[in-house]
């Protein structure tokens, strides 16, 4: 059978071939971050508010602007935490650390918000792969309004939701761009989920974090 000569559309077609089988192959990777918080990880969380307290090298993030307007606070949280760079010289424990660092003082979620971080940021062997195809990750949220079942849930607690604790749903569209034999693929999806804070009178003077719900099953 002779061989055929490749056409410039040929060698199109099998770039585009390419580049299918590498976001097909980031995907596997990628989606190992899962959906849902990774409750196997809690174990690993010490007990203090702050598991991942480390000093971020220099050019580090920053910290969230304080605010007792629940909606932009949701907002700055949101970034934080999901807006990530594997090639920045920071680690997941760097991301979580500014996160962690806005939770309500004596809160007794504060453990369980831990938990709630780690399941949304790669454990570090994911992100040693993932820095390998200099993988980045933003957020553009499109929607953020206190959850619509919220008052419901204030109503039946009878008084054991105290003021100024509210929830507010973010709907965003989540991107992850990679870099594979210099060509570069971006992967968006929509996500949804729910941020529950502290806000004025239950805390003083500016909100404060709660817990996340899960991915994609906000309230």
């Amino acid at each position: 059978m002779p061989i055929v000569a490749r056409t410039a559309g040929s060698r199109r077609f099998m770039a585009v071939i390419a580049v299918v089988a590498f976001v097909t192959a980031v995907l596997i990777v990628l989606y190992r971050l899962g959906d849902e918080p990774d409750t196997s990880r809690a174990d690993e969380l010490p007990s203090s508010l702050n598991p991942y307290a480390q000093d971020p090298p220099d050019g580090g993030l920053p910290s969230i602007r304080a605010t007792n307007d629940a909606i932009p606070y949701a907002r700055a949280i949101s970034e934080a935490l999901f807006n990530w760079d594997t090639t920045s010289g920071l680690y997941p424990r760097d991301y979580a650390a500014v996160v962690l660092a806005e939770a309500a003082p004596d809160a007794e979620e504060a453990r369980d918000l831990a938990t709630d971080v780690a399941g949304y940021l790669p454990a570090d062997d994911v992100w040693e792969q993932l820095r390998q195809y200099q993988t980045k990750q933003r957020i553009e949220v499109y929607s953020a309004r206190v959850a619509s079942g919220w008052s419901s849930v204030v109503e039946e607690s009878h008084g054991q939701v105290p003021d100024g604790t509210t929830a507010v749903t973010i709907r965003a569209f989540r991107y992850r761009d990679s870099v594979h034999n210099d060509e570069q693929a971006t992967v968006r999806e929509k996500v949804t989920f729910t941020v529950f804070l502290a806000c004025p009178p239950r805390v003083e003077e500016w909100c404060r974090l709660l817990r996340f719900s899960e991915l994609n099953d906000p309230l």
